[in-house]
């Protein structure tokens, strides 16, 4: 009997987090151009009223075990839609929920995929098994950077290597438009600007001083860019404890509002993995702190300095991308079609 959904969306999305709520828009942008009605699309969110309003597709409560388990029974497929949704550093919930979200799956009889994967890190023995035994059921699997490649390969698992599904966005592949009025904004700018975007995490605070030596030494008036709520409430609170000077804090909840933050600005220094991608496609001089292996990956990839500890390095201009966004799209609509066929 022919199924009410072809594919129930999952990752960690209706929390406020801009990175997040991009990577589900290219999920279904990509599922869109492969011929999937966006009536046949149902989100699982933590914001299911959210999530229907960007996106205009179905949603449920990503926490209801009933609703979940009625739409799986109700698509043909369920897609882990990006990002790095197996990871235990902090704790093993993430782990065990997109385990279980892909069990239920095959006892409802939709099949599990997953594109743009992050894979790790897994420092415990049963991390490492919720991740083997949810993307073995997994007949196609895509990860977005090297180190969850090696990873997974040396759990046995076969998978293919991507991107970021970000870089599908229409926007972000022509955010490099942008690239072409900065110097003529620089050059109007009175009072030179750095942007700085922190999340919580051990080297947070000094990142956030590293930061503000460098701004006080180069002159730069710094903004802090949030991608959710947990990173203003940090930074204002970094502010008011004088780590570095704010001038203001932008949170950011389209991709329009990033690349307005982004425009003129003579250079940029974050921890989110997203920043870095979106500060890189509208070329912006740049420098991260690798909390994660996947930001560390698409340093190394598009040689933007790494900071660790101690003073900031110059911050510079990415690598351009030697992938068209045409190229990109197509790597991920290969992948769909494959699965929905």
């Amino acid at each position: 009997m022919k199924r009410r959904y072809r594919v129930a969306l999952s990752g960690y999305y209706g929390f406020g987090n801009l990175g997040d709520e991009l990577l589900a828009e290219a999920a279904v942008a990509a599922l869109l151009r492969c011929g999937v009605e966006r009536s046949q699309i149902v989100l699982l969110s933590n914001d299911p009223e959210g999530s229907r309003r960007r996106l205009g597709t179905d949603a449920v409560d990503r926490w209801s075990l009933r609703r979940v388990c009625r739409v799986l029974s109700q698509s043909d497929t369920l897609l882990l839609g990006g990002g790095g949704l197996f990871q235990d550093v902090t704790s093993l919930r993430s782990c065990v929920y997109y385990w279980g979200l892909v069990r239920i799956a095959r006892l409802a009889g939709a099949v599990p995929w997953a594109l743009g994967q992050s894979v790790g890190p897994l420092v415990t023995r049963w991390g490492r098994w919720l991740a083997w035994d949810a993307l073995r059921l997994c007949p196609v699997a895509q990860v977005r950077d090297e180190p969850s490649r090696l990873l997974c390969e040396n759990l046995g698992l076969f998978v293919e290597v991507g991107h970021d599904l970000t870089f599908s966005v229409d926007a972000v592949a022509s955010a490099s438009a942008l690239a072409s009025m900065r110097d003529r904004f620089v050059a109007t700018t009175t009072r030179p600007r750095l942007v700085v975007n922190l999340r919580s995490g051990d080297m947070a605070r000094s990142f956030a001083d590293a930061v503000s030596t460098y701004a006080r030494v180069s002159a730069l008036e710094v903004w802090g860019l949030a991608f959710s709520e947990e990173d203003e409430v940090l930074m204002r609170r970094f502010a008011r404890e004088g780590y570095f000077p704010l001038l203001r804090v932008e949170r950011a909840t389209t991709l329009s509002e990033v690349l307005d933050v982004l425009r003129g600005v003579r250079a940029a220094a974050g921890m989110r993995l997203h920043f870095a991608i979106l500060a890189a496609a509208a070329q912006v001089p740049l420098v991260v702190a690798p909390y994660d292996p996947k930001v560390e990956a698409f340093a190394a990839d598009r040689q933007i300095p790494l900071w660790r500890e101690g003073l900031l390095p110059q911050p510079l201009m990415p690598l351009p991308s030697s992938l068209s966004s045409d190229f990109l799209r197509e790597e991920i609509d290969t992948l769909c079609r494959r699965m929905l066929a």
